[in-house]
C-alpha cells in the first residue's frame, strides 16, 4: 500500500496542474485583450493563434520570473529593505517579460498579429504596459513575501512560547517530587510501627505513582498530553496516600464522566492543583479540606475546593498553578479556556480537555 503522504501528494496534483491552466488562460486572454483591444475578441484567427503565443511567452516569463524570485530576497533578507526588494523584483521582472514580448514580435509579425508592417509605436505602449505590470507583479511579490516573513516570525515565537512554557512546568513537576516522596516516607515509618498491612498497600500505590510520574517528566515521555483515562487512575493511587497520610483531614471526590475519558490534558495536572490546595489550606480532622474533581456537560474538568488559608506570610499563589493555567491557555490558543474561581469561601478552576 502506498504511504498517506504520496496519495495526498497525487491527489492534490489534479488540482495544482487545473489551476495553473485556468490562470494561464487567463492571463493570456487579458494579455490579448491588452495587444489587440476588441479586434481579439472578434478575429477568430487572431484568439487563437494569439492566445497560444500569449500562453507560451507568459509560461516562460513566469518560470524564469520564480526562478530568479529568490535571489532578491537572497540579497536583501530583512524586513525593512523593502524598498530595494520591489525595485530588484520590478528590474527583473520589467527586463524578462518585456525581452520575452520582444523576441515574440517575429512570431505575431509572422502571423500577421501585429498589423501589416512593423508598428514601432504599438510595440513601445506595449512595452510600456508590460513594465506597468511588472511594477504590480513585484509589489504582489513582496506582500507575499511579507506575510511569509511575518507567519514565520509568528511561528518562531510561538515554539519560543511553548518551550518556555513546557520548560516551566518540568520544573514545577521536578519540585513537587521531594516534597511527595519526603512526605510518604514519613507516613510510611509509622504505617510499619503501627499497621503493617496497610504499608504494604501504601508502598504498592506509591510505586504506582511514581511510575506515573517518571513516565511524565522522564526523557523517554512522547506526549506533551496524556488522556484523562491514565491521568484518573495515577490520581486514584496519589489520593490513597494522601488519605493515608492525612486521614479524616482530607476528602477528594472524582465525578468524571467515563464519555471524557479520552480527552487529554497536561500531565500531573490533578496533582498540582491538590498541592496547591493542600499547601495553602489547613488540613485537618476538625478542619478538613474538601476537594472536588468533575468533569461538565461540555467535556470540561471542574476542580473545587473550600477555603480555609493557612496564615502564611508568602505570596497567596504559587509559581505551579500560573504555570499550569498558561500551558492550558498557549494549547488552546484562546484566553477563554481556562475560568478561575475564588471567593472567601472556595476556590474553583475550569480547564479544558482536548478531543482529537
Amino acid at each position: 500500500m502506498l504511504p498517506e503522504s504520496y496519495m495526498t501528494k497525487i491527489g492534490r496534483r489534479p488540482v495544482g496542474v487545473t489551476s495553473s491552466v485556468l490562470v494561464l488562460t487567463g492571463a493570456a486572454l487579458l494579455a490579448g485583450l491588452g495587444l489587440w483591444q476588441e479586434r481579439y475578441f472578434s478575429d477568430s484567427r487572431l484568439l487563437l493563434a494569439g492566445s497560444i503565443i500569449n500562453i507560451v511567452v507568459i509560461g516562460v516569463a513566469y518560470r524564469i520570473n520564480m526562478a530568479l524570485s529568490p535571489r532578491v530576497t537572497t540579497l536583501f533578507p530583512d524586513t525593512d529593505q523593502s524598498i530595494y526588494r520591489v525595485a530588484l523584483w520590478f528590474a527583473v521582472y520589467g527586463v524578462v517579460n518585456v525581452a520575452l514580448f520582444w523576441v515574440a514580435l517575429p512570431a505575431y509579425h509572422q502571423i500577421g498579429l501585429s498589423g501589416p508592417g512593423f508598428d514601432l509605436f504599438w510595440a513601445l505602449r506595449v512595452s510600456f504596459f508590460i513594465l506597468s505590470g511588472s511594477l504590480i507583479g513585484a509589489g504582489l511579490t513582496e506582500l507575499a513575501y511579507a506575510f511569509r516573513q511575518w507567519r514565520t516570525n509568528q511561528n518562531e515565537v510561538e515554539q519560543m512560547q511553548e518551550k518556555q512554557l513546557q520548560t516551566e512546568l518540568e520544573a514545577v513537576k521536578q519540585q513537587v517530587n521531594p516534597h511527595f516522596l519526603f512526605n510518604c516516607l514519613n507516613s510510611l515509618s509509622v504505617l510499619i510501627t503501627d499497621a503493617p498491612g496497610t504499608a504494604e498497600k501504601f508502598v504498592d500505590e506509591m510505586s504506582k505513582v511514581y511510575r506515573y510520574q517518571l513516565s511524565a517528566n522522564g526523557p523517554d515521555k512522547e506526549d506533551i498530553l496524556v488522556t484523562l483515562d491514565s491521568e484518573l487512575r495515577f490520581i486514584k493511587s496519589y489520593i490513597y496516600l494522601l488519605e493515608a497520610r492525612f486521614e479524616n483531614g482530607i476528602s477528594i471526590v472524582l465525578d468524571l464522566n467515563e464519555v471524557f475519558f479520552n480527552g487529554q490534558m497536561v500531565p500531573l495536572t490533578f496533582q498540582i492543583l491538590i498541592d496547591h490546595a493542600i499547601h495553602y489550606n489547613m488540613v485537618s480532622s476538625a478542619r478538613p479540606l474538601h476537594i472536588s474533581i468533575a468533569t461538565t456537560k461540555t467535556g470540561q474538568l471542574e476542580f473545587r475546593h473550600n477555603r480555609q488559608p493557612k496564615m502564611l506570610t508568602i505570596p497567596p499563589d504559587t509559581p505551579g498553578i500560573h504555570v499550569l493555567i498558561n500551558r492550558y491557555k498557549f494549547l488552546f490558543n484562546r484566553a477563554g479556556a481556562v475560568q478561575l474561581k475564588e471567593d472567601h469561601h472556595e476556590f474553583a478552576i475550569i480547564l479544558p480537555l482536548i478531543f482529537t
